[in-house]
């Protein structure tokens, strides 16, 4: 009886597992960003102070599902457009993290992912790069990838980043931004393989 119940579970474990949607083991993505209400005081000095600024950048990331509903990825994003007072600053955003995908609700596949990973800032003026710093970074967020062609899918997504500041003056003044938390609205272009 007690094999009987075995062989009867193999095969329920086994049918379960091949019943589970179809899904790629690797996804490539290309994909515009727009990062809202970032907010840093690098100096103190009111002129050079980034109040709730918006920019644009866009990136590449590519993910490797382990099976139909886990998969690591890891993202890069080059951003930039911030400006004030003739400083200029631009973020290289480098993030690896875990991705839950629900798989297979008609046409779309929607996810949750959480990441850690490291930011490079750049300050620059007139052309010049004056500091260049690095920080750690936070994301997590979720989104949606919707099917239009075999293996070509539109990603929509939205995330919390948080963004560890640099300490540009290397003075800890009172007033000091450290940490920044700004939504991330993403679209792209996603292709499985």
């Amino acid at each position: 009886m007690k094999s009987l119940l075995v062989v009867a579970f193999i095969l329920l474990s086994g049918s379960i597992l091949l019943a589970q949607p179809e899904f790629s083991e690797v996804e490539f993505q290309g994909y515009y960003q727009r990062v809202q209400n970032f907010s840093f005081s690098p100096s103190g000095i009111e002129g050079f102070d980034f109040e709730d600024e918006g920019f644009n950048g866009g990136g590449f990331g590519i993910t490797y599902n382990l099976n139909h509903w886990f998969g690591i990825f890891s993202n890069t994003s080059f951003l930039g457009g911030v400006e004030q007072g003739g400083l200029e600053m631009k973020i290289i955003n480098q993030v690896q993290g875990a991705k839950v995908t629900k798989r297979g609700i008609g046409p779309a596949n929607f996810y949750a992912k959480g990441g850690v990973g490291f930011i490079r800032y750049v300050f620059s003026s007139g052309g010049q790069d004056l500091a260049v710093n690095y920080s750690t970074s936070f994301i997590y967020g979720g989104g949606t990838e919707i099917k239009f062609k075999e293996g070509m899918w539109l990603v929509l997504d939205l995330s919390r980043m948080s963004l560890g500041l640099p300490n540009v003056t290397g003075f800890d003044f009172e007033g000091r931004d450290k940490w920044d938390s700004s939504y991330v609205i993403t679209t792209g272009v996603m292709f499985s393989f």
